[in-house]
């Protein structure tokens, strides 16, 4: 037997969003109700002012290679398969997440392709305080360069990818030099009982952008 688990952190209005100017909100609106229906048959039409970076979304080379691949250009047996979860919710405010941390919960379970989930719980506890963005674990170029020397194909991850405040970001120059996706903001890893799973995640196919939001759903096969 098998049981699903949804990864995925959805969007929804009102939902938080990097303190930035240029990092919007997302907004969706009706641009067709029951009411307004021009033939009567009570339709609905939605409009998504969608910036992917505000829920769970997978990045590819684009977002910070100009000219390289974008989402829509990543590998298709890239967003299905094996994927092994690094157990590591005991990390603590602004605690890294290095390669070492990897090498001691991946290693009984890892096999070269796999995809690789780091759990720290930190969005499932903290999504909508204000200083969310200011305290979380954070992943360290170490870890980047653990995934690429293991052959991981994806990296996914429920804290941040840099640590706040590092705007050279080398994690995310390292993974998707290496053409590894980074899926960034996955949830509830807290229910899986496995540290290996079957994960799908599936990026919406938009052309010439460099992430788009994802569903993320893992198979976890069980006991029954």
């Amino acid at each position: 037997m098998a049981r699903l688990v949804d990864l995925t952190h959805g969007f929804y209005d009102g939902m938080p969003s990097y303190p930035a100017d240029w990092f919007p909100k997302f907004v969706s609106e009706r641009s067709m109700t029951p009411e307004t229906d021009p033939y009567g048959t009570k339709r609905t039409f939605s409009y998504l002012h969608v910036f992917p970076h505000n829920g769970t979304h997978m990045e590819y080379r684009l977002h910070f290679y100009p000219g390289a691949e974008g989402i829509d250009e990543v590998p298709l047996d890239t967003l299905i398969g094996r994927a092994c979860v690094a157990d590591l919710s005991d990390k603590g405010e602004l605690e890294p997440v290095t390669g070492e941390d990897l090498e001691r919960t991946l290693r009984p379970v890892w096999q070269r392709g796999d995809r690789l989930l780091v759990r720290t719980d930190y969005l499932r506890h903290n999504w909508g305080r204000p200083d969310y963005w200011d305290r979380p674990p954070y992943l360290t170029p170490s870890a980047a360069e653990w995934a690429i020397e293991n052959g991981a194909s994806l990296f996914g991850l429920d804290c941040l990818t840099e640590r706040p405040g590092d705007a050279e970001s080398p994690v995310h120059h390292a993974l998707l030099a290496a053409g590894i996706p980074l899926l960034e903001y996955v949830t509830n890893m807290h229910e899986l009982t496995r540290p290996v799973v079957q994960l799908f995640a599936l990026p919406t196919k938009v052309a010439g952008a460099e992430a788009a939001p994802a569903r993320v759903i893992a198979l976890e096969e069980t006991d029954d």
